[in-house]
């Protein structure tokens, strides 16, 4: 509770600064203002796309990994944050995972595993999240949805995810950069070869797209909808 409260907090503090900032300073430096504001965590993850999951499931069970929640849905709403932070880095995210619902600031600003960073809460509502993000000046990007299978290894989380129209990819989640890279070894996977950053860089890779494009123009996403990274001609 108290970490939450703390979340909240920090969340308070820096619309307040925006506003502030705007106000009392000069617009461009609004961003370097609130980057002293929040302290972001690391998110020390590592993805590997195109997976076979029937290969992965071998992987995870042979390595004593254990299924926490079979497959399951999740939905979400993405955001860009309010024009004076927009710098293509950063977006915001409302998810229901089914057993919570999640509101994220998250930032990946370069190729490596210490450039993921994330603050995320547990919140109460996926509609009144959405409302308040919109609230306080973010953009409404998209709406998404994927499926999700957890599994763990040695308190490392392991999630097998699939999005419309993307091949099935893993996720290594720990703590520190060291589990994330003993849990590749573990499960034949190579630290080497992994991605870090968002789903929106796989569908840009995969389908020839900007990340502009796919961030402003794709305003949906879903396994039963059409496929909107296909160019009508």
């Amino acid at each position: 509770m108290v970490a939450v409260l703390l979340y909240f907090f920090q969340y308070v503090l820096l619309s307040v600064t925006l506003i502030i900032s705007l106000f009392l300073t000069d617009k461009l430096e609004a961003p370097r203002l609130i980057n002293l504001v929040i302290n972001m965590n690391i998110e020390y993850e590592a993805t590997f796309p195109n997976i076979d999951k029937t290969e992965v499931r071998r992987r995870l069970q042979a390595a004593g990994a254990t299924l926490e929640r079979p497959e399951y849905k999740q939905r979400r709403v993405t955001f860009n944050p309010p024009a004076e932070l927009a710098d293509g880095k950063k977006w915001l995210r409302v998810r229901d995972e089914g057993d919570k619902i999640t509101m994220s600031f998250k930032k990946v600003d370069g190729d490596k595993i210490e450039n993921q960073k994330e603050i995320c809460l547990t919140v109460s509502s996926f509609e009144q999240a959405v409302e308040f993000l919109q609230a306080v000046g973010c953009e409404r990007k998209a709406y998404q949805e994927s499926k999700r299978e957890l599994w763990q290894l040695d308190e490392v989380d392991i999630t097998i995810d699939e999005w419309p129209y993307l091949e099935p990819l893993v996720e290594i989640e720990g703590t520190s950069e060291e589990s994330v890279r003993e849990a590749c070894v573990k499960l034949g996977f190579d630290f080497s070869q992994a991605f870090f950053g968002s789903a929106t860089t796989q569908y840009a890779d995969k389908y020839g797209l900007s990340h502009d494009y796919i961030n402003n123009e794709v305003l949906s996403i879903t396994f039963a909808g059409p496929n909107p990274f296909v160019k009508s001609s």
